[in-house]
């Protein structure tokens, strides 16, 4: 902190005053404050951008998708609804277990991002080879496509889902350049026991009516 000249009379003539040097002596005690801060290239705690976990489900809100086509990858998915439960668990299928679940469907995972910022992986179903396609999944891709450009929501409308522009001002473009690469977003969204990579997982035993594996038989690798 600079120490402010102190006001000194002179010759005991108040009038006549001259501005007084300050010591430029520095205290053995003082500490150089400059030293104690990491160097903030390392990032803001604060401001920087952070995601502990991502849902894997279709936004309920109005959404921007991402415009990288790095953030878009198709793959084959199985969706579990549990009884009684609300929500849907979406499940990736490993390629070494495709074609083994007869209702798993092949998918377009979406990345958009809410006004916020936070991020959402969103499976959109495709037909399986020879198949007729879904409206409900042609009018979901076709509300992504609009989501890259205009902020957008969907709407259940019949059987179908129609698209709800936001108005003028809701919310500037997103910066996507703030989000992690789309593996990590994926591993936050689905971990480990979100991909079906054998028949040893508990939904794939599940699905074929094998009795619950034993904890004495577990090999020692997390599903």
């Amino acid at each position: 902190m600079t120490t402010k000249p102190k006001l000194v009379a002179d010759d005991g003539n108040p009038e006549l005053i001259e501005l007084a040097e300050p010591s430029a002596s520095t205290p053995d005690d003082a500490v150089d404050f400059a030293k104690l801060w990491i160097d903030p290239q390392l990032g803001d705690a604060i401001t920087d951008s952070s995601f502990h976990s991502v849902p894997a489900a279709k936004p309920k809100d109005f959404f921007r998708t991402v415009t990288d086509p790095a953030y878009r990858r198709r793959t084959e998915i199985y969706v579990h609804k549990p009884e009684g439960a609300i929500d849907e668990e979406v499940y990736i299928i490993a390629p070494e277990m495709r074609g083994r679940i007869d209702e798993a469907s092949p998918c377009v995972l979406v990345t958009v991002v809410y006004r916020d910022g936070n991020p959402r992986i969103w499976p959109i179903k495709l037909p399986k080879n020879g198949k007729k396609d879904n409206e409900a999944w042609m009018t979901a891709r076709s509300i992504a496509k609009v989501g890259l450009t205009k902020w957008v929501k969907l709407v259940w409308v019949g059987r179908a889902y129609k698209g709800r522009e936001a108005l003028p001002g809701y919310a500037p473009d997103p910066d996507f350049s703030k989000l992690p690469p789309f593996d990590d977003l994926v591993k936050l969204a689905f971990g480990v026991t979100g991909v079906i990579n054998s028949t040893d997982h508990p939904i794939y035993r599940e699905l074929f009516g094998e009795a619950p594996k034993k904890a004495d038989d577990d090999d020692g690798v997390d599903l």
